[in-house]
């Protein structure tokens, strides 16, 4: 049986003869504009071959004889120049036809009917696991079929992260980030995207922004350097209003509302200064809260994330029960995953009702539609129900403008836009060293989740900014 692993090798050096049962000449296809690739043993096309990273393509094999074993490759790189590939082996049909569309592979890198399983189940060909950048701009994704030996044909996808035509705008003294919108006059309208607890501006989230009309402006709100704190501890919301001011006063950029997407600790503090502030027309958070939580701190100090007014936002205490301590211990030398979502459902349960009301969001104080993006398998922290409180306290209060909460019960914590590499985004590296973070779901989980969520994302923007 022939492993994974060497099938990626194989890729990796660009040839699949000796796996697929036959070592004769290799045909050369021959290639045309519309995205078809043929020779004597069969056709493939690809449609379109130039789409933004959010669009699917079509992929469909003909002209083979019925029954023929056809396997299908794609290569790629991503932003640090590591090759990242997938494949699949499929029956053709009594018709002699393979289509990605309907058909299940045999084998491969994914095992269901999924349109973009080959983008969504890729990983590094050095057998490495690691989390999917982009490169910035547009990049290359290869498309090979064969079948006994023979290539049938070759295809190359273009995919665009980002608008193809791209302005950039570092942010001034005093506010870290970059706004990110498409190239022209405008005006755009502005939204901010807050990353989570890695403390790394949320660019990807950002170009994707800009690649459907928006001045996406994405800061950094703790870290490095001294311009904001340096640990995610009190920090201040003004800080937010800082950078509202400054996008609104670019030229391209429309005045008045702006949007907020967060992620994670980002989400919780999308919907807090959604709640807060008067300029916020729409809110979407992936992996939501809200309830205000501790802040992580270098040293363990329990204290609030956030400040208003130069006081500590209430918040609610984390705890670390015993299971997740011995789950550290076990890991440790075995290099195990630790899911950290015991600590916030634990500290849930030991907070009073009083400490838990004073710390909950008034998210009924938003002006502008809602959407909650949560994985029923969250190993982080409890994000689904942390949706459904939402939901339930805006339905409460008669929130009058519209709020969804897009749950997928296989995803976990990661969940983002589509047609991304999802293979490493289960468990993220965790101190001590040789332990990992569980982030919960699976690769076609989170693949789901992101097809799914995004669309009502961007309806979200569109509504609450129209």
């Amino acid at each position: 049986m022939i492993s994974r692993r060497s099938v990626l090798q194989c890729i990796t050096a660009g040839s699949l003869v000796g796996l697929v049962g036959h070592t004769g000449s290799t045909a050369q296809p021959e290639s045309t504009a519309d995205g078809t690739a043929q020779n004597a043993t069969g056709k493939l096309r690809v449609s379109p071959t130039s789409v933004h990273y959010d669009e699917p393509f079509t992929l469909m094999v003909s002209g083979v004889a019925p029954g023929t074993v056809v396997t299908i490759t794609a290569r790629t790189f991503d932003r640090e120049g590591r090759q990242w590939a997938s494949f699949a082996t499929f029956t053709a049909s009594s018709k002699g036809v393979v289509d990605i569309e309907t058909h299940a592979p045999d084998a491969g890198t994914y095992e269901t009917v999924s349109p973009m399983g080959l983008i969504w189940s890729m990983r590094p060909t050095d057998g490495e696991s690691s989390i999917y950048a982009p490169p910035e701009g547009g990049s290359d994704l290869t498309l090979t079929a064969s079948a006994d030996g023979r290539q049938i044909g070759q295809q190359t996808v273009t995919r665009w992260f980002g608008p193809k035509k791209l302005h950039t705008e570092a942010s001034p003294d005093g506010l870290l980030g970059t706004l990110f919108r498409p190239s022209g006059d405008g005006p755009y309208p502005g939204v901010m995207v807050l990353h989570g607890s890695g403390g790394q501006p949320a660019v990807g989230s950002a170009l994707m922004l800009a690649a459907h009309g928006y001045a996406a402006f994405a800061p950094q709100y703790f870290g490095p350097p001294d311009a904001v704190p340096d640990q995610l501890a009190e920090v201040p919301l003004e800080y937010l209003q800082r950078g509202y001011d400054w996008l609104t006063s670019r030229p391209a950029v429309r005045d008045g509302s702006v949007g907020l997407l967060g992620t994670s600790k980002g989400a919780e503090l999308a919907l807090l200064a959604g709640a807060t502030f008067d300029w916020v027309g729409a809110v979407a958070a992936y992996a939501p809260s809200g309830i205000v939580w501790a802040g992580l701190t270098y040293g363990g100090e329990m204290t609030s994330s956030w400040t208003l007014d130069g006081d500590p936002v209430p918040f609610v205490p984390t705890a670390f029960p015993p299971s997740v301590i011995a789950d550290y211990v076990a890991s440790w030398p075995l290099g195990g995953s630790v899911s950290l979502r015991p600590t916030y459902e634990v500290g849930l349960e030991q907070a009073s009702t009083e400490r838990i009301s004073e710390a909950t969001i008034p998210v009924e104080n938003i002006d502008g539609p809602v959407t909650l993006v949560s994985g029923g398998d969250d190993r982080l922290w409890p994000s689904a129900t942390f949706g459904r409180m939402v939901v339930r306290r805006l339905r409460n209060h008669e929130h009058p403008y519209p709020v969804r909460h897009v749950t997928t019960e296989t995803a976990g914590h990661a969940i983002s836009f589509p047609y991304q590499p999802t293979t490493g985004l289960t468990a993220i590296s965790s101190p001590p060293p040789g332990t990992t973070m569980a982030l919960g779901g699976s690769p076609e989980g989170l693949a789901r989740a992101n097809k799914e969520s995004w669309p009502v994302v961007l309806s979200t923007l569109e509504g609450g900014l129209s």
